[in-house]
């Protein structure tokens, strides 16, 4: 797991960020954990949100955080290559991968966080999509906690079609920490998950504006 490019690159994006959108930190600071694992989910309307979190969370607090992505990000140009030297792990959408699954794992056991979008897929309009069960799979497995963050804003940076970013802006709201039932070992109860799940999705949405809450 190569992540050389992750400092100078999520310090660029912050840079880039606050001029063009002044992106901002408005609260929950103080929530983030400077130690030990931590699991970031986080609402999901553009593809620069993981680069803006990067800097928004870890940078800024000085930790690494490993992001999963899709797998088709891989062939991408350039932002592939260098999302493969940046601590990116990546996912097949679709399917129970195993291997990422383990990667989050073994990542979170060794104290390292990992992040997230738990809806899965881009939200074309802003407003937060049902959610699926892998976060809460993974912080019941683990026992890590988990850090809910609302990033608004980021949806009106290419609308529609556009392909040339429009001005906005971007504000970044961080939740406390939570745990849902520790169950290492075992089959997890569907009902636990679907509940926990929808506790993480509701402490992303409450971090939302009004017009990107689910309606």
């Amino acid at each position: 797991m190569r992540s050389w490019f992750y400092w100078p690159g999520t310090a660029i994006i912050g840079f880039v960020a606050r001029l063009l959108w002044g992106a901002r930190v408005e609260s929950g600071d103080e929530h983030i954990p400077r130690s030990g694992p931590f699991i970031l989910v986080a609402n999901h309307s553009s593809n620069v949100d993981p680069l803006i979190l990067g800097w928004a969370i870890g940078n800024r607090t000085n930790r690494l955080i490993h992001f999963m992505a899709k797998a088709e990000m891989r062939g991408w140009p350039i932002l592939g290559w260098l999302a493969t030297r940046s601590g990116v792990f990546f996912v097949r959408r679709g399917e129970g991968d195993r291997a990422a699954q383990r990667f989050s794992l073994e990542a979170l056991a060794e104290g390292r966080p990992i992040a997230l979008h738990p809806e899965g897929t881009r939200s074309r309009d802003g407003r937060l999509q049902a959610g699926r069960s892998g976060a809460a799979f993974l912080a019941m497995r683990s026992g890590a906690p988990l850090l809910p963050v609302g990033i608004a804003g980021t949806h009106r940076i290419f609308p529609g079609r556009s392909r040339f970013p429009h001005p906005t802006r971007i504000v970044i709201r961080i939740g406390e920490p939570f745990t849902l039932p520790h169950v290492p070992d075992g089959r997890l109860d569907r009902a636990a998950l679907a509940a926990g799940t929808e506790r993480l999705m509701r402490e992303i949405g409450a971090l939302l504006p009004a017009e990107q809450r689910p309606l």
